[in-house]
């Protein structure tokens, strides 16, 4: 008879413990969490419905409010985690990504470093032929500014498809975008969940 309340007992431990690893979930009294990673950029650009580039981890996230008042949620509370070299990254905003200051470094033909510093955008050169003084850029570097248009059309589909930052007692879906240097898989990741509801780490694996 005890040995039947015992095996009970750690097949219910074992279900609970299952129930807490689940890939993609988290919660607690307050919050329920889930999420699904999406690394391949051609997946990204699907689900984003623009190019975000390269360099990028976006995570699919739908979170539940479980309090009887409103919850503050905000992509401010995620944080993604390598466990391969325990490298973090915050959440960015839409604008952090697409901001129109953005700046592409590029090397320049033979025929343009004869010429020296070029800008893309403004037809000429800031210098003319070498040594020229004032010349303070190397000659085989150019600096261009990324495309207006690309950056806006990123920029409305980042603020169309990010997790809003609200309060609500309703769940909120959306994208989180996090800068990854280096190749990972999904079971290299964790997302931290810091805020108003506690704190929650969420495995892929």
């Amino acid at each position: 008879m005890k040995s039947c309340v015992v095996l009970t007992v750690i097949a219910a431990l074992a279900m609970g413990a299952d129930k807490r690893l689940l890939p993609g979930q988290a919660g607690n009294d307050d919050i329920e969490l889930a999420g699904s990673v999406i690394l391949d950029r051609d997946e990204i650009h699907q689900a984003l419905g623009a190019d975000l580039g390269a360099g990028y981890v976006v995570v699919r996230m739908k979170a539940t409010p479980k309090t009887e008042k409103p919850l503050r949620i905000s992509p401010d509370d995620f944080t993604l985690v390598s466990r391969k070299d325990g490298e973090k990254s915050e959440a960015l905003s839409p604008t952090q990504i697409a901001g129109r200051g953005a700046l592409v470094v590029k090397s320049t033909s033979r025929s343009e470093r004869s010429h020296g510093f070029g800008v893309g955008g403004f037809g000429g050169g800031l210098g003319s032929s070498p040594g020229t003084a004032g010349q303070s850029a190397p000659s085989d570097v150019k600096v261009v500014t990324s495309g207006k248009s690309d950056q806006d059309a990123l920029l409305e589909a980042l603020k169309a498809k990010t997790l809003p930052d609200r309060e609500t007692l309703e769940p909120l879906e959306g994208l989180l975008s996090f800068p990854i240097e280096g190749k990972v898989k999904p079971k290299d990741l964790s997302l931290i969940y810091k805020g108003p509801a506690g704190r929650l780490v969420m495995d892929f694996k």
